[in-house]
């Protein structure tokens, strides 16, 4: 029987490092310039009001995404039922650190965590990615996933969604250029929580006024040749660096054949 089990190709999806750019492209920093960088969440609040929140709200909704996003991260390589019961117990932690732990709130958070997998809404936390506005002003985005097993992204809400939340996800889609899937929950007077989706397309351009977006804008440093952050170039040649690293170890083990090919 063939083997077909690549163990390199595994190890490096496992650690994190199947979005790595190429080498030839990793020793291009040579040279930095400062540009003004603005959030797409910024953006989205110039052209539409964001809902309003109550304190309790902002913090909830914060501890949720970044717990959804981790539990999406391993959810592929533990059992479902240990993903849920650990994600609850997350939650429930992070909100008694936070002052604001109720058991109306970890309901919620459950409720939410098994709609948004029901609805699909899985994937990796991307990396941000930045387009050109103007010469020196850049549009960061970072949508909460990205499925690359279907190349889409999405942008998910625990409210329904709104004008805000399309404008942001309109910004998403104008810097990535591609559609962004947007989620929206509806609750009904029971607490069950239905599912909104909306696909949003990339706009030929965004009607903004550039010079109140400079305003928001903070300084960032850029590799000149390749428009991207110093830390962002940073972390990734130090991510290469371990990789090859860790291929050149596999390579010398004695007993690597025996995740080569073989009949």
């Amino acid at each position: 029987m063939e083997n077909k089990f690549n163990f390199p190709l595994i190890i490096k999806f496992l650690m994190g490092y199947s979005d790595l750019p190429d080498n030839d492209i990793l020793d291009k920093c040579n040279e930095s310039i400062e540009v003004l960088v603005v959030k797409a969440s910024d953006v989205a609040r110039l052209l539409s009001k964001p809902p309003e929140s109550d304190e309790v709200s902002l913090k909830f909704g914060k501890i949720f995404e970044e717990e959804y996003t981790l539990a999406n991260h391993i959810y592929s390589w533990v059992w479902y039922a240990q993903i849920s019961r650990w994600f609850i117990r997350k939650i429930a932690a992070r909100l008694r650190a936070e002052g604001i732990y109720s058991r109306e709130l970890v309901l919620k958070a459950y409720r939410a965590y098994a709609a948004l997998l029901n609805a699909g809404v899985v994937g990796e936390k991307p990396r941000t990615k930045f387009k050109r506005l103007s010469d020196r002003l850049f549009i960061s985005a970072q949508p909460d996933l990205y499925d690359e097993s279907t190349d889409t992204y999405y942008e998910f809400k625990l409210y329904p969604i709104n004008d805000y939340a399309r404008r942001q996800a309109e910004i998403f889609a104008w810097v990535l250029e591609k559609p962004i899937v947007l989620i929206g929950l509806r609750e009904d007077t029971s607490g069950y929580l239905s599912v909104e989706k909306e696909v949003i397309n990339p706009p030929e351009k965004l009607e903004v006024d550039i010079n109140e977006l400079e305003k928001l804008a903070v300084v960032e440093e850029f590799c000149k040749d390749l428009m991207i952050p110093v830390y962002q170039y940073e972390r990734d040649y130090q991510r290469y660096i371990r990789y090859k690293r860790l291929i050149r170890y596999l390579e010398e083990d004695e007993d690597y054949d025996i995740f080569e090919d073989e009949e």
